[in-house]
Protein backbone atom coordinates (compact mmCIF):
# COMPACT_ATOMS: atom_id res chain seq x y z
CA UNK A 1 0.00 0.00 0.00
CA UNK A 2 2.76 2.69 1.32
CA UNK A 3 4.55 1.63 -2.40
CA UNK A 4 1.72 2.78 -4.20
CA UNK A 5 1.24 5.71 -2.23
CA UNK A 6 4.88 6.60 -2.70
CA UNK A 7 4.49 6.18 -6.43
CA UNK A 8 0.82 8.18 -7.31
CA UNK A 9 3.03 10.91 -5.34
CA UNK A 10 5.84 10.51 -7.36
CA UNK A 11 3.54 10.57 -10.41
CA UNK A 12 1.65 13.60 -9.75
CA UNK A 13 5.22 15.60 -9.10
CA UNK A 14 6.99 15.06 -11.75
CA UNK A 15 3.89 15.33 -14.45
CA UNK A 16 3.33 18.73 -12.21
CA UNK A 17 7.42 19.34 -13.01
CA UNK A 18 7.04 18.22 -16.58
CA UNK A 19 3.61 20.37 -17.15
CA UNK A 20 5.47 23.10 -15.49
CA UNK A 21 8.77 22.89 -17.74
CA UNK A 22 6.56 22.43 -21.31
CA UNK A 23 4.40 25.58 -19.89
CA UNK A 24 7.36 27.56 -19.53
CA UNK A 25 9.01 26.08 -23.10
CA UNK A 26 6.01 26.83 -24.83
CA UNK A 27 6.04 30.68 -23.43
CA UNK A 28 2.17 29.93 -21.69
CA UNK A 29 1.65 31.25 -18.75
CA UNK A 30 1.87 29.29 -15.58
CA UNK A 31 -1.42 30.60 -14.65
CA UNK A 32 -2.75 28.39 -17.84
CA UNK A 33 -1.77 24.58 -16.36
CA UNK A 34 -3.34 22.85 -14.02
CA UNK A 35 -1.34 20.44 -11.47
CA UNK A 36 -2.91 16.90 -11.39
CA UNK A 37 -3.48 16.23 -8.19
CA UNK A 38 -5.35 19.26 -7.28
CA UNK A 39 -9.42 17.81 -7.42
CA UNK A 40 -12.48 18.77 -5.47
CA UNK A 41 -13.62 16.99 -2.55
CA UNK A 42 -15.87 14.06 -2.50
CA UNK A 43 -19.41 15.13 -3.68
CA UNK A 44 -18.14 18.61 -5.18
CA UNK A 45 -18.16 19.55 -9.01
CA UNK A 46 -15.16 20.67 -10.57
CA UNK A 47 -16.05 24.17 -12.67
CA UNK A 48 -12.80 26.01 -13.89
CA UNK A 49 -10.97 27.40 -10.99
CA UNK A 50 -13.72 26.40 -8.05
CA UNK A 51 -15.75 23.36 -6.90
CA UNK A 52 -18.98 23.73 -6.21
CA UNK A 53 -21.75 21.72 -3.70
CA UNK A 54 -25.55 21.89 -3.86
CA UNK A 55 -27.35 21.78 -0.59
CA UNK A 56 -30.47 21.04 -0.62
CA UNK A 57 -31.29 21.75 3.16
CA UNK A 58 -32.95 25.17 3.62
CA UNK A 59 -31.08 27.84 5.41
CA UNK A 60 -31.17 31.42 6.08
CA UNK A 61 -28.68 33.07 4.12
CA UNK A 62 -25.77 34.36 7.10
CA UNK A 63 -26.32 30.21 8.42
CA UNK A 64 -25.75 28.69 4.99
CA UNK A 65 -22.62 31.12 4.54
CA UNK A 66 -21.36 29.60 7.82
CA UNK A 67 -22.28 26.25 6.62
CA UNK A 68 -20.04 26.76 3.55
CA UNK A 69 -17.27 28.49 5.37
CA UNK A 70 -17.65 24.61 7.87
CA UNK A 71 -16.46 22.68 4.74
CA UNK A 72 -13.85 25.11 3.55
CA UNK A 73 -15.47 27.39 1.01
CA UNK A 74 -18.33 30.43 0.96
CA UNK A 75 -21.99 30.70 -0.84
CA UNK A 76 -20.93 30.71 -4.47
CA UNK A 77 -19.97 33.93 -5.89
CA UNK A 78 -20.39 33.80 -10.15
CA UNK A 79 -18.33 36.36 -12.25
CA UNK A 80 -19.18 34.70 -15.97
CA UNK A 81 -21.92 33.71 -18.12
CA UNK A 82 -20.40 30.59 -18.43
CA UNK A 83 -20.67 29.72 -13.97
CA UNK A 84 -23.98 31.40 -14.22
CA UNK A 85 -25.41 28.54 -16.56
CA UNK A 86 -22.70 26.29 -14.59
CA UNK A 87 -24.61 26.98 -11.07
CA UNK A 88 -28.21 27.47 -12.65
CA UNK A 89 -27.79 23.94 -14.38
CA UNK A 90 -26.44 22.30 -11.05
CA UNK A 91 -29.75 23.98 -9.29
CA UNK A 92 -32.04 22.31 -11.93
CA UNK A 93 -30.26 18.48 -11.86
CA UNK A 94 -30.67 18.65 -8.29
CA UNK A 95 -34.00 20.17 -7.80
CA UNK A 96 -35.12 18.94 -11.08
CA UNK A 97 -36.58 22.68 -11.29
CA UNK A 98 -35.36 26.08 -11.11
CA UNK A 99 -34.82 26.00 -6.85
CA UNK A 100 -34.74 29.07 -4.93
CA UNK A 101 -31.16 28.92 -4.16
CA UNK A 102 -28.95 31.30 -2.02
CA UNK A 103 -25.56 32.29 -3.67
CA UNK A 104 -22.99 34.53 -1.60
CA UNK A 105 -23.92 38.17 -2.88
CA UNK A 106 -25.23 40.56 -0.31
CA UNK A 107 -25.79 44.17 0.44
CA UNK A 108 -25.98 44.16 3.87
CA UNK A 109 -23.01 46.06 4.91
CA UNK A 110 -24.51 49.08 2.81
CA UNK A 111 -27.54 49.23 0.75
CA UNK A 112 -26.61 49.17 -2.64
CA UNK A 113 -23.21 48.19 -2.30
CA UNK A 114 -23.28 44.87 -3.16
CA UNK A 115 -20.26 42.47 -2.05
CA UNK A 116 -19.47 38.69 -2.51
CA UNK A 117 -19.19 36.67 0.62
CA UNK A 118 -15.81 35.22 -0.34
CA UNK A 119 -14.67 38.63 -0.60
CA UNK A 120 -13.74 38.57 -4.29
CA UNK A 121 -15.14 42.04 -6.26
CA UNK A 122 -18.71 42.33 -6.98
CA UNK A 123 -19.39 42.22 -10.86
CA UNK A 124 -22.61 40.37 -11.08
CA UNK A 125 -24.58 41.53 -14.39
CA UNK A 126 -27.15 38.70 -14.55
CA UNK A 127 -30.18 40.31 -12.31
CA UNK A 128 -33.38 39.94 -13.37
CA UNK A 129 -35.32 43.08 -15.06
CA UNK A 130 -35.70 45.70 -12.25
CA UNK A 131 -33.60 43.84 -9.89
CA UNK A 132 -32.07 44.88 -7.28
CA UNK A 133 -35.21 46.32 -5.44
CA UNK A 134 -34.57 46.12 -2.04
CA UNK A 135 -38.74 45.78 -1.74
CA UNK A 136 -39.40 46.15 1.47
CA UNK A 137 -36.29 47.78 2.50
CA UNK A 138 -34.89 44.34 3.77
CA UNK A 139 -34.10 42.54 0.37
CA UNK A 140 -29.68 42.33 1.46
CA UNK A 141 -29.45 38.57 -0.16
CA UNK A 142 -28.86 37.36 -3.51
CA UNK A 143 -30.93 34.39 -5.13
CA UNK A 144 -31.21 32.56 -7.91
CA UNK A 145 -34.25 31.52 -9.58
CA UNK A 146 -36.81 33.98 -8.55
CA UNK A 147 -39.28 33.26 -11.41
CA UNK A 148 -35.95 31.88 -12.97
CA UNK A 149 -34.03 34.90 -12.24
CA UNK A 150 -31.77 36.35 -9.77
CA UNK A 151 -33.55 38.42 -7.19
CA UNK A 152 -31.97 40.42 -4.21
CA UNK A 153 -34.11 38.75 -1.26
CA UNK A 154 -34.87 39.10 2.71
CA UNK A 155 -31.91 37.26 3.96
CA UNK A 156 -34.08 35.45 6.46
CA UNK A 157 -35.65 33.47 4.19
CA UNK A 158 -35.17 29.90 4.14
CA UNK A 159 -33.66 28.77 0.62
CA UNK A 160 -31.12 25.70 -0.31
CA UNK A 161 -27.85 26.69 -1.68
CA UNK A 162 -24.65 26.50 -3.26
CA UNK A 163 -21.30 26.40 -1.74
CA UNK A 164 -17.67 27.24 -3.83
CA UNK A 165 -14.29 26.97 -3.27
CA UNK A 166 -11.04 27.94 -5.12
CA UNK A 167 -8.99 24.89 -6.18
Amino acid sequence: MASHLYFIVVLCLTAGLWTRTMAQESEVDEDDYEVCCVKCPPGWTQFGDNCYIFYFNAKDWADAEVSCISVGGNLASIHTQDQYNFVTEMISRSTGSAARTWIGGHDAVKEGVWLWSNGEKFDFTFWAKGEPNNVGQNEDCLELNYQGKPNDCDCKFKNPYVCSMRL
